[in-house]
């Protein structure tokens, strides 16, 4: 069974395919429907849609982001082809940039903060990287794990594990889909 893999944006798409380029997911860009994640919300965004009739038989759907709470409807025009069964929410709550705050070992310091400032916000104020500082932006993120740095990100998402123990019942870690 294929697997369409969608994440909340086009940061968590710059490091998933940094994790399906040094292969080290349990699946390879073989295994997803058009080789590829793709950074949407919904099975109902026309590209989906085309893919997954074009594709025609069961995948299973992985959906990668911080916020997993919203409605996922399957289309009636889909619905032969995904089942909620098959569908698998793979969480980085509170947010993303939990993983920069644990890669410079400042968890603590935001532990402190954390009542009044998201880690966005507090990834914006202490996270420097070769000069620059943390924008949000996924040139960051390209600069911060790419290359040889992406041993870095796998080291983060299991360290994310750890840190945060516990999701909702349905949630799972992006860990869980490390090799």
């Amino acid at each position: 069974m294929r697997i369409l893999l969608m994440c909340e944006g086009q940061n968590e798409e710059v490091l998933l395919n940094y994790l399906l380029d040094a292969d080290a997911l349990c699946f390879t860009r073989d295994d997803l429907i058009g080789r590829r994640p793709y950074p949407i919300r919904q099975l109902s965004n026309p590209t989906i849609k085309s893919e997954l009739k074009h594709y025609g038989l069961p995948v299973k759907v992985y959906r990668v982001g911080d916020k997993q709470n919203d409605k996922f409807p399957i289309p009636k025009d889909l619905k032969g082809i995904v089942s909620s069964k098959e569908i698998y929410k793979y969480c980085t709550k509170p947010e993303l940039e939990m993983l920069l705050i644990l890669n410079e070992d400042l968890e603590k310091e935001y532990e402190k903060v954390k009542s009044s400032q998201s880690p966005k916000t507090f990834a914006k104020k202490n996270i420097r990287y070769n000069g620059n500082k943390y924008d949000q932006s996924s040139e960051f993120l390209e600069s911060y794990y790419g290359g040889s740095n992406v041993k870095n990100l796998i080291d983060n998402i299991k360290k994310y594990k750890t840190y945060k123990r516990q999701h909702d019942r349905d949630e799972l870690y992006l860990a869980d889909i490390l090799k």
